[in-house]
């Protein structure tokens, strides 16, 4: 959905594996280039299980988008795919957020 200087993209894979992680690295591009890498805010709360590959596509579609001047933040409540973030230390790639609103009160701040 998009709001303006930033959009929602909802992923609403389950996993984010060495499988499924090319084709939905696929669909995100291809989102991305429709909306011509603006901020986004990511959620992933439909998302149970991801892996060093899932990772990787999050932290490159992230300097993607860092490239073009802009920032992608990650809604996550998760527990398990927190705990993942914590110990891989993906808070120094993205800003993880507990819920949309927060995180497009974030945003919004940045805007003005």
């Amino acid at each position: 959905m998009n709001r303006g200087t930033y959009s929602v993209l909802s992923l609403l894979f389950e996993e984010m594996d060495f499988v499924k992680t090319p084709k939905i690295t696929e669909i995100l591009k291809e989102k991305l280039e429709e909306i011509r890498y603006c901020s986004i805010i990511m959620d992933l709360n439909n998302l149970y299980y991801i892996d060093s590959t899932g990772l990787s596509s999050l932290i490159n579609i992230s300097r993607k988008i860092s490239e073009n001047n802009n920032e992608m933040v990650v809604v996550c409540n998760t527990t398990k795919i927190l705990q993942l973030f914590d110990i891989a230390k993906i808070s120094s790639f993205f800003k993880i957020f507990d819920s949309i609103e927060s995180a497009e009160q974030y945003l919004a701040s940045k805007t003005t």
